[in-house]
């Protein structure tokens, strides 16, 4: 498990480890103690940003009418992964499917393609989704992995077939045939003239800051990234928003080497000497253990967080991790197993068990049966008269929401075609003690952020 996490960290350059590209961290141009203003306007779900969001041009052409992958009886449904990295992504899926199929679909049953595994390349990632189409004639493709980019997701949107995936690359983020299974997660990849592009996620900042119970006035924020561009960039955009909130930003640094047996000792003295109370650890993964380590053995005794180590089974693989994590915060997207007073929670686990799996959620099972669970629900709002014109034209159609017949406190729900511009916005604080993750701020959304200077 700790080499799958690392595979996720190292491929996907994650300069703020996977915040600045999973986490749609990319930078609104702002610097440390710039006059900044971060207006709210809602998210996905709603508010202010979602009404302008759902006035604007999506990319790619409307459905025509193809009834590709429909029968009377089946749906077919392809599926591209980097196994390596999600473990336990299809059998979320397939509990989705399992728990649909019970019932059907106006007459219809989902049909589960075998998922293909890119192998962490962009172009085999091409070549398979060219595939699930032309000769499996899958009706949409599910997805989980950054190998997903324009040679696949133009190719899907030119052939109108409904795509899903993490929305953190291009192809998710104001094209119309892309879903998000957290909605736009880097509006920052729209056009500058979009209004949308200026928008900033507000859980990047306010989790941790709710987290710590101190006032945004009165947090001293420090951020250490790896030398990289999605370091630098990463930097950038939480600078932006921990000031436009009105917290300090005491030290950002995009230095860290991308190189084995790095010496923490420069970056933690150098760190300690501008007195935070919030560090965030963006270097690679391999390396988060060991600055969160470092760091409270030179002294420090504020909040370390990071984005990449919540993967439920990871701690109890490795003691050593474990032990160099002890206290560690993270923010993740998902609603954890953990969090077990969610009813979503146990609507998963129902699943599972029903689809005669082990009832345990890894991450990329719980964004597996999310991203099914968006699937299914368009499904049905459609109805029989199911072909890409009906499924346009309802679900980009202004009135469609995601996650409407889930139980209580499941993902952000997601307006559509808003979603195509918007993340949901949300997250959940969770801190290491000793194998476990505990939740200390329960999963919720948060307002996103028009970042103006």
């Amino acid at each position: 498990m700790v080499r799958n996490l690392r595979g996720v960290a190292s491929r996907i350059g994650v300069g703020v480890a996977a915040g600045a590209l999973l986490l749609s961290v990319a930078a609104t141009g702002g610097v440390a103690g710039a006059a900044t203003k971060a207006v709210p306007g809602g998210n996905a779900s709603g508010g202010a940003l979602a009404k302008i969001a759902n006035k604007q041009k999506l990319i790619g052409p409307k459905g025509t009418g193809l009834t590709r992958g429909i029968t009377s009886t089946s749906i077919s449904v392809g599926c591209v992964y980097t196994s390596g990295d999600y473990t336990g992504y299809v059998g979320g899926i397939q509990a989705a499917f399992y728990e649909a199929n019970k019932k059907g679909i106006d007459g219809r049953k989902l049909t589960l393609v075998p998922c293909k595994d890119d192998t962490g390349g962009v172009q085999t990632n091409v070549s398979e989704v060219e595939q699930l189409v032309q000769q499996n004639q899958v009706f949409a493709v599910l997805s989980l992995t950054q190998n997903i980019l324009d040679g696949s997701t133009n190719f899907l949107s030119a052939n109108q077939v409904p795509y899903y995936g993490w929305g953190f690359n291009p192809g998710f983020c104001g094209y119309r045939w892309g879903f998000g299974w957290n909605g736009c997660l880097s509006p920052v990849l729209l056009p500058a003239s979009d209004p949308i592009s200026k928008v900033d996620q507000g859980n990047l900042a306010q989790a941790i800051i709710k987290t710590s119970g101190l006032p945004a006035s009165k947090v001293r924020f420090a951020v250490q990234a790896e030398n990289s561009p999605s370091g630098t960039s990463g930097d950038a955009d939480y600078d932006t928003l921990f000031t436009a909130l009105g917290a300090k930003v005491v030290y950002s640094e995009a230095n860290f080497p991308l190189t084995t047996g790095v010496d923490y000792t420069p970056y933690v003295q150098a760190i300690l000497a501008a007195k935070p109370n919030i560090v965030f650890i963006s270097t690679p993964f391999s390396d988060v253990g060991g600055m969160a380590s470092a760091l409270k053995a030179a002294g420090y005794k504020g909040i370390t967080m990071d984005f990449v180590t919540y993967s439920p089974g990871l701690l109890a693989s490795s003691a050593q991790l474990a032990s160099a994590l002890q206290g560690e915060y993270i923010n993740t997207q998902v609603v954890p197993q953990e969090e077990t007073s969610s009813a979503y929670v146990q609507q998963e686990l129902a699943a599972f068990k029903a689809s005669g799996q082990q009832p345990f959620l890894t991450l990329g099972a719980s964004m597996g049966y999310a991203e099914a669970t968006e699937l299914i629900e368009q499904l049905q709002a459609v109805g029989k008269n199911l072909n890409t014109k009906t499924f346009d034209q309802t679900v980009n159609g202004g009135k469609f929401t995601s996650y409407t017949t889930v139980a209580a406190n499941g993902p952000g729900k997601l307006l559509w075609p808003a979603a195509h511009f918007l993340p949901a916005d949300c997250s959940v604080i969770v801190k290491v003690s000793g194998t476990a993750y505990n939740v200390v701020n329960p999963f919720k959304c948060y307002s996103s952020y028009t970042i103006k200077s």
